[in-house]
């Protein structure tokens, strides 16, 4: 029950602050991820995204992030943007039968091709070390790259690498996505 509390906690906190967003999903052979993204300007970060994400594998790997994020660009080179931030992972491995809960700090870096189709090339990672991985988990890397193509004003493409790798308390390492994989992005 209170499970489902903080969900819709969670949850109307998104739906409250809807000023600037979107949703995202993409699909591996193996795997798959919803994502909202929303302004955090809700709960007094403005110019920064607030994320909630949910993950499914084949191999009954199940996960769920949320994260906050500034972003910004450099003085004088436009096209290219960073991003500090955040993200905080709670989940659940089949085999071995482990649960993990980590804190993790990252960074993006986005850079931005002039065309006529807007397209951008894009690299992040996220990293949890022992002191901020908690349950079965010893430590998070989190790390990827993608190519997105705009097809219409609010609705881009993407075709991308994701690699997810937890440390475990028993010294073996278990990778929860190691994927290409093919998304689309709404945004709103």
């Amino acid at each position: 029950m209170r499970n489902r509390l903080l969900a819709v906690a969670v949850l109307g906190l998104f739906t409250s602050t809807a000023q600037a967003g979107g949703l995202e999903a993409y699909l591996s052979d193996k795997t798959a991820q919803l994502q909202f993204v929303n302004d955090a300007a809700g709960i007094g970060l403005p110019g920064a995204d607030m994320s909630l994400g949910l993950f499914f594998s084949d191999d009954k790997d199940y996960m769920a992030t949320f994260g906050l994020k500034a972003t910004g660009t450099p003085a004088g080179e436009q096209p290219l943007t960073f991003g500090l931030g955040g993200k905080a992972y709670i989940g659940s491995i089949d085999r071995p039968d482990q649960n993990f809960q980590a804190i993790a700090l990252g960074a993006e870096a986005r850079y931005t091709i002039p065309a006529n189709m807007p397209m951008a090339v894009s690299a992040d990672i996220h990293f949890a070390p022992s002191v901020t991985s908690f349950g079965d988990a010893d430590q998070l890397v989190d790390w990827g790259v993608r190519y997105e193509l705009e097809v219409t004003p609010g609705v881009s493409g993407f075709v991308g690498y994701r690699r997810l790798t937890l440390d475990l308390d028993r010294d073996s390492s278990y990778k929860v996505d190691k994927r290409v994989h093919l998304g689309v992005r709404f945004s709103f």
